[in-house]
């Protein structure tokens, strides 16, 4: 019979709240953010967020990538897709060579968010 000394016996850590992304947008912006990191080689802490995500940075990519093997995203929309989430920014609309890009990124994350809603990383958008 094994027995266990009080001293074995771990605290719990206090859980911090889960938050799912708003939207896409946002889900896809801290996933470029988590690949700048990892590319760079930066130690993800446990402590350096201040809530928990309800997925890892590969699930997003794997969505992605499983969208663009069916053909269901195209090679210009993860062009664009990439651009701009590494420069951690929507394309800007009132510039003339950001106009085309904008069209195609609103495009993109209207075929990817209902994928992120069924897989729980993103809220469902409020219906009036």
């Amino acid at each position: 019979m094994l027995i266990r000394k009080k001293t074995d016996i771990k605290p719990v850590e206090i859980a911090k709240p889960v938050i799912k992304f708003p939207c896409a947008e946002e889900a896809w912006f801290w996933f470029m953010r988590s690949e700048r990191a990892r590319a760079e080689r930066a130690k993800c802490e446990k402590w350096d967020t201040i809530n928990d995500r309800p997925c890892l940075p590969d699930d997003i990519y794997r969505c992605v990538a499983q969208l663009y093997r069916e053909g269901i995203l195209f090679y210009l929309h993860l062009e664009v897709m990439g651009e701009y989430g590494y420069l951690d920014r929507y394309p800007d609309t009132e510039d003339d060579l950001e106009a085309v890009d904008w069209v195609i990124w609103v495009d993109a994350f209207d075929i990817l968010e209902p994928y992120l809603i069924d897989k729980g990383i993103v809220e469902c958008p409020p219906q009036f």
